[in-house]
């Protein structure tokens, strides 16, 4: 165990099992651990494991990746370095042949992983307590690192390591912190501003993008990190005899607007810094000289596993997300819910005893419209089905069931997290 500490990948699980994403033709699991396992389309059978690390140096990443149009990834991991950690942004260009030095032998395909680099990095606040993170954003021309105040202290990491402790203990919420928002230019990987915000937890973005001088970006978030508590055994084996733990999974989908022009020497403390047209969220600068956002709501409703039409609107102004409900004493804790930012609407589906998985958007073969496809989602059942599984299509656009199709497994299936859908 002494041993592994030193050796990043080693010392935490790669029990791959919160995502998957490609890289280039490959698919891979990911997990927060810097050991990705790459895996059979058809057969699902391990190929592979890749311990990121050894290409460049991180300790960890998110399990949420960026794959982009011209199939380059990229990544945020945490480096360690003399000063302390560093948020560290990972590109993975996509594969290339290179021409053998000698006549006469074959050349040799270079992977993405070999061709790796960090983009940039920008340190922690906390030299010894970097953030938590389960993703970052991307615009087009900023790296958006959303540091918020729940940190691992990574003395205790080590601790809980040696003495095979939950990761857990590690995790520490600051409530009197502020959620600071850092955007790395994408150009050169330099810290180009800090934004703050009060302090929320989260783990997904729905999407960033620029939009006349301002950076938007749209967070699921709850005022703080409490859900985590609801996660262990003891708190599920007691979910009816505790009042509050519908409150601690309470969270909402809230914008962010960011003025990205300089402030002006005259400008008044009271002064929205806001000049989107439509914009309801506010930014105002404070004494230090420093600028809060105050978020807009986007939904009424708790929304988690957000997903938009990722290949076409990723870091693009959009209209449309697509989630699961997050508020666990609905009627249907299940329920599946497209947003409409644009007319600030909702449209739900559900189905009693029903729970189903991240919706995953798919567009027609020649999209007229943001919302011109379909969306799946897993199914699984509870309350004596746990043996059902299913598959749902709804169509995207008026969110009805178009079709599903259900079987069973020899033994009960967990509810998944999430997933990509291929073509092949």
């Amino acid at each position: 165990r002494v041993s592994a500490l030193f050796t990043p990948g080693e010392s935490m699980s790669d029990n791959a099992m919160i995502s998957v994403y490609p890289f280039g033709d490959e698919l891979y699991a990911f997990t927060e651990s810097p050991v990705i396992h790459r895996f059979d389309l058809k057969t699902l059978d391990t190929l592979e494991r890749v311990n990121v690390s050894k290409y460049v140096g991180i300790v960890n990443h998110t399990s949420h990746p960026h794959v982009m149009k011209d199939g380059t990834v990229y990544n945020m991991g945490m480096s360690l370095t003399v000063t302390g950690p560093h948020y560290s942004i990972i590109k993975f260009p996509a594969a290339y042949d290179i021409a053998s030095a000698a006549d006469g032998f074959p050349s040799r395909r270079l992977s993405m992983f070999e061709l790796a680099s960090i983009m940039g990095s920008v340190p922690a606040r906390w030299p010894l307590q970097p953030a938590y993170m389960h993703t970052f954003g991307i615009t087009e021309n900023y790296f958006v690192i959303v540091e918020q105040p729940l940190s691992i202290s990574i003395p205790t990491m080590m601790q809980t390591h040696l003495l095979n402790d939950p990761m857990g203990a590690s995790f520490k919420w600051y409530q009197d912190q502020r959620t600071h928002i850092l955007l790395m230019r994408r150009k050169d990987g330099q810290l180009f501003k800090t934004f703050l915000a009060d302090a929320f937890f989260y783990l997904h973005i729905i999407n960033s993008y620029e939009e006349d001088d301002h950076l938007i970006i749209d967070i699921c978030c709850y005022k703080d990190a409490a859900m985590l508590d609801c996660m262990y055994v003891d708190a599920l084996m007691n979910i009816q005899k505790n009042p509050d733990y519908a409150k601690m999974f309470r969270g909402r989908p809230l914008r962010f607007v960011l003025p990205l022009k300089d402030v002006s020497s005259d400008t008044v403390p009271e002064t929205n810094l806001v000049t989107l047209q439509g914009a309801k969220a506010t930014a105002y600068q404070l004494s230090d000289g420093k600028i809060l956002s105050q978020p807009e709501l986007l939904c009424d409703l708790g929304c988690e596993t957000p997903r938009i039409y990722y290949e076409k609107y990723l870091g693009r102004s959009y209209r449309y997300f697509y989630a699961i409900s997050s508020d666990v004493d609905a009627d249907n804790p299940g329920t599946l819910i497209k947003v409409d930012i644009k007319t600030c609407t909702r449209f739900t589906w559900c189905e009693e005893n029903v729970y189903p998985s991240e919706p995953i958007f798919v567009p027609s073969p020649h999209p007229k419209n943001e919302d011109d496809g379909v969306v799946l989602s897993a199914l699984v059942w509870g309350k004596g089905l746990e043996r059902e599984v299913g598959i749902l299509v709804l169509d995207a656009s008026t969110w009805r069931e178009l079709s599903r199709a259900t079987f069973t497994t020899p033994s009960p299936v967990p509810k998944c997290l999430h997933g990509w859908f291929t073509e092949d």
